[in-house]
């Protein structure tokens, strides 16, 4: 009973039952290390703009884990996101799992939605994905979205991600990991239009967006120990300049070399100004969480380096935030039956992602010329290990 229990849950969960640390010789490859994206790149051109076939769904049949996601920042200042989740565990007979998680925080509201889906349906290009509750569909021209959510009376979804700046990948946009491998593709900017309807009210979304397709085609616990995003949208009342600087940055376990991979983007003026892979997340303040164990920042920064795409000009930009607006900690091992999570938590840590979202400035730097924009940022800080 006890062994089938836990390999059950290293199989539904891709945490294995044990008591230590993965040695390299435990894991396929891991005494490579982990090689980047941004070190597999030539010459420093880290930029790689998105071509339309890479906006399609894999499906591996391997052990992986791929979604889509929609980060929104509207007018107002509210925030909501949207994202569609498909994960294979990689083992024969064991079906794939699909699910939907969503958020609206803003208005007096700050409510988190995650459903499990079924009738999960691709289009015959790979471009466009249906489920019974949800849908995704990308335009013919490959440049807009339309992203739909039937599940009322609690959250009804209607809208429309239309990308307004470059899409880009760092080098073939792939991180290797042994025999695995870590994909990021990126609309650091986009229009939104639309509707969030939560608890029977309805959220005008008409602002600005991020779209991020991104596959672990690996366990999960095997790609990192931590992980940060960011996405922050902001102006200048006076210069009227507007900006948005995005950041995905993770630690990869002890195993695989404890390597920090980055790549984040600055999009100035609705332009692709620069890709950077040179960025830093650094907490200058913690605090420890009795509840987690873990010691989640007080304050931080989020530094992006790196040229601009034209002119080669160094470009710095540096986002101070002090989080106050928790929007929830989430257990990712919350959904797993009881009989199963108790086992895995008796053996590794709980993973726990803290997200908030925050005002917040940014002083931007290019070549000689500083910027300081006041705006809104959704940030989170992921705990695995």
């Amino acid at each position: 009973m006890w062994s089938s229990l836990t390999n059950a849950a290293s199989s539904i969960t891709g945490y294995g039952a044990q008591t230590t640390t993965p040695k390299p010789g435990d894991i396929p490859n891991a005494g490579e290390g982990v090689k980047s994206a941004a070190s597999l790149c030539k010459d420093g051109q880290y930029y790689s703009e998105l071509t339309t076939k890479d906006l399609e769904w894999t499906i591996a049949a391997t052990a992986s884990t791929e979604t889509q996601t929609f980060y929104c920042i509207n007018d107002e200042g509210h925030f909501g996101h949207v994202q569609l989740i498909h994960s294979n565990l990689g083992i024969w007979g064991a079906p794939a799992s699909v699910q939907m998680t969503a958020r609206f925080c803003g208005d007096g509201v700050n409510k988190f939605f995650s459903t499990n889906l079924t009738n999960f349906v691709l289009s015959a290009d790979k471009l466009s994905a249906s489920t019974n509750l949800m849908s995704i569909k990308l335009s013919p021209d490959g440049n807009k979205f339309t992203v739909n959510v039937t599940n009322p009376p609690d959250l009804i979804v209607s809208l429309t991600f239309e990308r307004t700046a470059k899409g880009y990948k760092v080098g073939e946009g792939k991180s290797f990991f042994g025999d695995g491998y870590v994909s990021h593709k990126f609309w650091p900017a986009g229009k939104v239009s639309g509707m969030m309807i939560v608890d029977g009210k309805a959220h005008d979304m008409a602002g600005e967006g991020t779209f991020v397709h991104a596959i672990q085609g690996m366990r999960p616990h095997l790609v990192a120990s931590k992980w940060s995003y960011v996405d922050f949208s902001g102006n200048n009342a006076e210069t009227a300049h507007k900006a948005k600087l995005s950041l995905i940055q993770f630690t990869t376990p002890e195993y695989y070399g404890s390597a920090t991979v980055t790549q984040g983007s600055l999009v100035f003026d609705g332009q692709l100004i620069s890709v950077a892979v040179e960025n830093k997340t650094d907490f200058v303040a913690t605090k420890f969480d009795e509840e987690t164990g873990y010691h989640p920042p007080t304050e931080v920064n989020y530094i992006w380096e790196g040229k601009t795409l034209e002119g080669g000009k160094k470009f710095k930009a540096v986002l101070n935030v002090k989080p106050k607006g928790l929007c929830q900690k989430v257990d990712l091992l919350a959904e797993v039956p009881w009989a199963l999570r108790k086992i895995v938590s008796t053996f590794v840590a709980k993973p726990i992602i803290y997200q908030w979202y925050d005002e917040a400035t940014a002083v931007i730097t290019m070549g000689d010329e500083e910027h300081k924009l006041a705006g809104h940022v959704y940030h989170e800080a992921t705990f695995v290990m």
